[in-house]
């Protein structure tokens, strides 16, 4: 039966009361990357940041719902990010100047794995392992050729300080390349190398380096698009939220805690290249960054 006072109500109260409702009763969705390949658990960290952040903002903003998107790569990614085909739709990005210029992408300004990701080991070719325990010099190791992922901030700015970089378009076969000895070096975060290391030893003749790590910032940050305003600021809130209160560091540590002493940073030699794709970053993200130096 129809409420009495709705009989009375002119017709346009009637629809935006019933839009207001709706609006009430509509779930938040936010939208997220899946693994490019098997073995990839490159995401698993990120999805559970997500995750905690909608947590932590929940009695604020209201329930969320987390849905995966299908599995592409990064281009693809930034091809569909501002289409809004997949709602909310959230992936980390390590920042490049180029990303917000159009104005239709923008970043959550926290970087999400605290800038370890910017400390970078190599898996290599066995052939020259040996060899490169020698290395004094970064010129030494400019001569050598390095693989990366189509798309990757690496490949630019390892190119802008003068390194030969093969790009390669699937994650996976990268291994398989430097390995087989078709490239030299395979550069990854410090985060990255005992879990991949792991999950790809048992089928290929995979190695890894452990007399250098190479250094340039990486800052890597959440993107949404523009347009997606309360995901954004309700992700932010929940970032910070997060950090301040130390459930993110647990988080952080329990996901990367045995791999930071995997790579063993501290005997290492360490070679600082610059990264020419952040000259307009405001410099603020820094103080959350974590030192493994002075740790």
């Amino acid at each position: 039966m129809r409420h009495p006072l709705l009989a009375v109500l002119p017709s346009h109260y009637l629809f935006a009361l019933c839009l207001l409702v709706s609006q009430v009763h509509a779930e938040f969705i936010v939208s997220h990357r899946s693994p490019e390949t098997e073995g990839d658990f490159r995401q698993h960290y990120n999805n559970e940041l997500l995750t905690l952040a909608l947590e932590k903002t929940k009695a604020k903003y209201g329930a969320y719902k987390f849905q995966a998107i299908p599995a592409m790569t990064t281009p693809r990614l930034l091809s569909v990010a501002t289409s809004n085909i997949y709602q909310n739709l959230i992936f980390e990005l390590t920042y490049e100047d180029k990303f917000t210029v159009k104005g239709d992408l923008t970043y959550i300004n926290f970087p999400i794995d605290l800038g370890i990701v910017s400390y970078r080991v190599c898996f290599v070719n066995p052939a020259i392992k040996d060899e490169l325990k020698q290395i004094s010099t970064i010129e030494q190791l400019k001569k050598h050729t390095i693989g990366q992922g189509i798309g990757w901030s690496d490949v630019e700015i390892l190119r802008a300080n003068g390194f030969h970089v093969n790009e390669f378009s699937n994650y996976g076969n990268i291994f398989k390349m430097v390995s087989a000895g078709r490239i030299d070096l395979f550069l990854r975060g410090a985060n990255e190398l005992r879990s991949e290391y792991n999950t790809f030893k048992s089928t290929m003749n995979l190695t890894y380096d452990e007399s250098f790590v190479i250094f340039y910032p990486l800052p890597r940050f959440f993107y949404i698009a523009a347009e997606n305003k309360l995901a954004k600021k309700r992700i932010e809130e929940g970032l910070k939220i997060a950090y301040h209160d130390g459930s993110l560091k647990k988080l952080w540590r329990k996901e990367y805690g045995e791999s930071i002493r995997f790579a063993k940073l501290k005997q290492r030699k360490i070679f600082h290249l610059n990264n020419p794709l952040i000259k307009n970053l405001p410099t603020d993200y820094q103080k959350y960054l974590y030192d493994p130096f002075h740790d």
